[in-house]
């Protein structure tokens, strides 16, 4: 009996933690096919031929040709490319008129900047919708929403729906003026009044001293109901477009700030964004799209660095070309761009490194 149960739960653990994975398969899989489909609508747009679309790499496991482009899936799902005639130099494909490198100046420019728009354009929309529809976490308010087994809150009673009214005899007026009490209360003993339903329940709860950040605050041990606000549309979409920009802006500086101090725990490759992604869905559909978005948000702006191999490298030739008035040397672009592309396979190999000791070490998980 014992070993069924033993089975039955760590199949229970596989099947939850490979839901968890499969989640983040499809959220990356949909900013990258995002991006991807961003070039892809541009460079039609402008005639180019594009002879592949696909999500993933490696070995295709479904596909089918329409036109000139072959759209295909691929066995690994961590990638994606949009591939044009003439787009790699290299190639000789100067007879089509689709080449990339016959159009103007200004549609390879769009073709190129294309893909980081549509993340950004991809983020605003789920801002929107989630200021919209789900509504915007503003701070908490003063319900219990879950209780942390084996704490004092626990211990005490304290449960689920319970709405705390007073502490130590003083009205709560908000979840800040219940959180500020309990935590500027560390060590005592609180008396707390909650009411259940149609009653008023009177408890004892100890605000256990705990970490909070390098400070130590009281706790009892539980989580609060976020208060949530809910915004017109056109209130939504405002606000949706300028946490694009908030988001963008925060999430560059971080970037420069860890690669200047030198902090690899700031940066993650797909196995540190696996166990944010997995970590994320305990807290409901807010949270896991607010994640979409950043995340999307993240692969516009990095792909704007003007590092080679990447969509800002490419653009960073092109605004070259236009200073000069002739193109860089085929040959050069191609090797700055593979010299690029090694150098990132490095990066990721470190991160990835990084992460999985991280996660070995316990800290996090999938």
């Amino acid at each position: 009996m014992l070993e069924i149960v033993f089975c039955s739960l760590s199949l229970t653990l596989v099947l939850t933690g490979i839901a968890k994975f499969a989640l983040f398969l499809a959220l990356i899989s949909v900013l990258i096919l995002f991006h991807e489909f961003g070039h892809f609508v541009f460079a039609k747009s402008a005639g180019v031929t594009v002879t592949d679309f696909a999500l993933g790499f490696g070995p295709t496991l479904l596909s089918t040709r329409r036109g000139d482009t072959t759209y295909r899936i691929n066995a690994l799902p961590l990638g994606g490319y949009c591939k044009m005639v003439g787009e790699d130099q290299a190639d000789d494909g100067s007879a089509d008129p689709g080449n990339f490198q016959r159009k103007s100046w200004g549609a390879r420019f769009a073709i190129i900047v294309a893909g980081p728009i549509f993340n950004l354009i991809l983020a605003a929309l789920i801002f929107t919708f989630i200021g919209a529809v789900l509504g915007i976490q503003t701070g908490v308010i003063n319900v219990v929403k879950n209780v942390i087994p084996g704490t004092p809150a626990a211990s005490a009673g304290l449960q689920p729906g319970d709405q705390i009214v007073e502490l130590d005899g003083r009205p709560v007026r908000s979840g800040n003026d219940m959180y500020d009490y309990i935590h500027g209360n560390k060590g005592k003993v609180i008396a707390v009044d909650v009411a259940r339903g149609s009653r008023i329940i009177h408890l004892h709860i100890l605000a256990k001293p705990t970490d909070e950040g390098g400070t130590v605050v009281g706790a009892f041990g539980f989580q609060a109901e976020d208060a949530i606000e809910h915004k017109p549309f056109v209130d939504a979409v405002v606000w949706g477009v300028s946490m694009v920009g908030v988001t963008a802006v925060g999430q560059t500086v971080a970037i420069g700030e860890a690669i200047a101090h030198h902090d690899s725990s700031a940066l993650h490759g797909p196995v540190g964004i696996a166990r944010i992604v997995t970590g994320t869905v305990q807290y409901g559909l807010r949270w896991i799209l607010t994640l979409t978005a950043t995340l999307s948000v993240v692969l516009g702006v990095v792909n704007l660095f003007p590092f080679p191999a990447l969509d800002g490298g490419r653009l960073a030739f092109l605004v070259v070309e236009l200073a000069r008035g002739r193109p860089v040397d085929p040959e050069k672009e191609g090797l700055a761009h593979l010299a690029g592309f090694a150098l990132l396979m490095v990066f990721v190999v470190f991160v990835t490194y990084h992460d999985i000791v991280q996660w070995v070490q316990g800290k996090g998980g999938l």
